[in-house]
């Protein structure tokens, strides 16, 4: 229990309770509150899932401004630890608000740290993914499953500013406390999304969270993603048929471990022939990148040339 704290993300396909790992959290800073955002990783040049933070605000229990930051850049895979200039150090932030550029970010968690040693949380990109965000898949590490040791990476959940890809949110605001105890009820009350706010523009969001906010825009795909596939047979969270058919999901073409291979660009689904010996099967060639169809033609069956990729991810 030492080295870790309870947070909320997806265990097994559900959400639930995992150890998080202290060592995601920052260390004190000499004036203010720490927020420490880490952000998905990928592995190809012009996908990457890094991007800009416009502002990070801090507000006290009455929802009032007490810190702000400014104008940071996170690159893909990294992390960094943004202290709040505040007036009085020591004051504690309950709320954070989170105000992206249009340069889209994926942030797979986001952890907070007050001062004075007020309770410690952690927000999960899996939140995002539950509650109508645009989300990916993600291959970092945040902790384990403590009955069973299971090993948590968590989905990395997208903002961007200027929505060009049809982002939903620009924007969101954290009640960080929703996620420091009480994470069962938490969970069973629907507390979990509705401590968190999302918001299409880019700007501050007034009030505390509230309400689940309903969102239906389904985002095109850059260019970059179309050139990939990422192939993810080990992690069982890495379901390609759940990645294929949620609506919110934004990603590179996917060949998950359930046995399955997604175009996210026609959200199709086609079986592996590695699992399932079937007519329209597919095979991959992580060499070269090119996927193969079986067809039957009469009596025989051929293998015909279905996609080629630039760059192939193994996960």
């Amino acid at each position: 229990m030492g080295d870790v704290l309870q947070a909320i993300g997806f265990v097994s396909s559900a959400l639930g309770i995992f150890g998080f790992f202290k060592a995601n959290l920052p260390s004190n800073a000499p004036n203010g509150a720490v927020i420490r955002m880490k952000v998905g990783n990928q592995d190809y040049d012009s996908e990457s899932y890094g991007g800009g933070i416009a502002r990070v605000i801090g507000y006290d229990q009455q929802n009032r401004i007490v810190g702000n930051a400014y104008n940071k850049k996170i690159s893909n895979g990294d992390f960094q630890d943004i202290t709040l200039d505040q007036e009085t150090d020591g004051i504690q932030s309950k709320y954070i608000g989170i105000v992206s550029t249009g340069d889209a970010i994926c942030l797979s968690w986001i952890t907070l740290k007050n001062r004075d040693g007020a309770s410690d949380s952690a927000w999960i990109g899996d939140i995002g993914k539950s509650c109508g965000q645009n989300w990916a898949w993600g291959n970092q590490e945040a902790g384990y499953v403590q009955d069973t040791g299971e090993r948590i990476s968590p989905s990395c959940t997208w903002l961007d500013a200027d929505h060009t890809n049809d982002i939903a949110s620009g924007a969101m605001k954290i009640n960080f406390s929703a996620y420091a105890d009480n994470l069962n009820d938490a969970i069973s009350s629907g507390r979990a999304c509705s401590a968190t706010s999302f918001s299409y523009g880019a700007g501050e969001i007034d009030g505390a969270p509230g309400k689940k906010r309903d969102v239906s825009l389904k985002p095109r795909r850059p260019e970059s993603m179309t050139k990939r596939i990422i192939i993810s047979t080990e992690n069982p969270t890495h379901n390609a048929t759940e990645l294929c058919t949620h609506p919110m999901s934004h990603s590179s073409d996917v060949v998950g471990s359930d046995g399955y291979y997604c175009n996210m660009e026609t959200r199709e689904l086609h079986p592996l022939c590695s699992s399932f010996n079937v007519d329209g099967c597919v095979t991959v060639d992580i060499e070269s990148g090119k996927i193969q169809k079986r067809k039957s033609l009469g009596k025989r069956t051929a293998n015909v040339h279905y996609r080629s990729y630039e760059k192939v991810s193994v996960w």
